[in-house]
């Protein structure tokens, strides 16, 4: 890089920065004698501009601090400096936005700016293929259900971003748009995140499951024993079959030795749930279920997909069903079962474009495994679910590919 090049690059990333640092709603409250962020939700924004200003100052405002990225990389486009150093400018507009040097770095949260880039990502990405339009509608489609359950808006980028950032990668793969695109998702979905802490927007009270989360939490490692599978699925079986073996003599030791059982099911209750003192344990059905489902459904790609939906559409429903649970069916909530539909179409799109399976295969599978953990069948749901949503799946297999 030549002196000329590198000092118009560095330029280009320092303007991006100062365009950043002006916040309107702050200088405009100046004018009037009000310090924004002092007042209101004390951000320096268009909706703490609209509380305190008025809809004029808060209009203004909105067009800048979402423009003021793309004016960023427009300058530093104009300097002709390399596309990195133009969507380094544009971050840094975010940067200055959130750290502006005149405020000792106590700004907003650049949530406006960010925005404004991501939409810019997005045309750009349409313009090189329309393929990421049917993401947007699957998007469009997980909003809808994901608003009606929570009512909060500040978690949807929390759930949907993963999605569309995987996405780029795979439609994308060789655009230097890619890392940028992500870093900026990961910038609104962590105001997200903090909004939804801060603002408890997602509270759960139960006490069981308080006692025990990190049952929930811990589930996806369990798909970690399919890479033994995919290695050697001989290999993969062992390994699940001989951890499974170990739950079950567990299960059989504590029913046999009453000392044991009330230590584990009264004495430590994260270990096992209530209920579970004369029966397998949850966690031992699990595993059986995940060992018969790996040694009937051949191809792996139906195992993998049948145990991915239980996994996630289980913390899905769990998580949303005791947060927001306000209409029941059957057992379940009409918001726990629309979260774990939500999953499936999350985890479904991310199993099409990975795993060599069938999109009627996918659907098939994604519509029974919901369906079967609504269902009271009288079933454990980690044993009905993958055992009858992999069936389905083989089903189609069989009678329609």
């Amino acid at each position: 890089m030549e002196i000329v090049e590198l000092f118009l690059s560095i330029l280009s990333v320092i303007i991006g920065y100062l365009l950043g640092a002006i916040l309107p709603a702050f200088l405009f409250g100046k004018l009037k004698g009000i310090d924004v962020r002092e007042e209101g939700t004390k951000n320096p924004g268009t909706t703490n501009a609209f509380k305190v200003l008025g809809l004029p100052y808060a209009i203004l405002t909105a067009l800048y601090d979402t423009l003021k990225g793309l004016l960023a990389m427009m300058v530093a486009f104009s300097l002709g400096v390399n596309p990195i150093f133009w969507q380094i400018s544009g971050l840094m507009a975010i940067v200055g936005h959130v750290f502006p040097f005149y405020l000792k770095f106590r700004g907003g949260q650049g949530n406006a700016t960010a925005t404004g880039l991501l939409l810019f990502y997005l045309v750009n990405y349409l313009t090189t293929s329309f393929e990421l339009f049917y993401v947007l509608l699957l998007l469009l489609i997980l909003v809808i259900i994901f608003t009606y359950i929570s009512k909060a808006g500040t978690l949807l980028p929390v759930i949907l971003f993963p999605l569309l950032g995987y996405s780029v990668f795979i439609i994308y793969p060789t655009s230097g748009f890619n890392l940028f695109f992500v870093l900026i998702l990961v910038h609104i979905a962590s105001i997200g995140m903090y909004k939804v802490i801060t603002e408890k927007k997602l509270v759960i009270t139960d006490e069981a499951f308080l006692s025990s989360w990190w049952r929930v939490a811990i589930r996806p490692v369990s798909l970690l024993f399919l890479i033994f599978v995919f290695i050697d699925y001989q290999l993969g079986l062992s390994v699940i079959g001989i951890v499974c073996l170990c739950f079950v003599a567990l299960d059989i030791f504590r029913f046999l030795h009453k000392r044991t059982n009330i230590l584990l099911t009264e004495k430590i209750k994260a270990i096992f749930r209530k209920g579970e003192e004369k029966r397998f344990s949850t966690m031992t059905i699990f595993l059986i279920s995940t060992f018969l489902t790996v040694l009937f459904f051949i191809p792996i790609e139906i195992a993998i997909t049948a145990l991915t939906f239980l996994v996630f559409g289980d913390m899905f429903a769990k998580i949303f069903g005791l947060a927001y649970g306000r209409h029941k069916i059957f057992e379940k909530s009409l918001e726990g079962t629309l979260a774990y539909i939500g999953s499936v179409i999350i985890l479904g799109y991310i199993l099409y474009t990975s795993l060599d399976i069938p999109l009627i295969m996918l659907i098939s599978g994604g519509i029974a495994a919901p369906l079967i953990e609504l269902l009271p069948i009288g079933i454990n749901d980690n044993f009905s679910v993958p055992m009858i949503s992999g069936a389905v799946m083989k089903a189609v297999e069989i009678f329609f590919l």
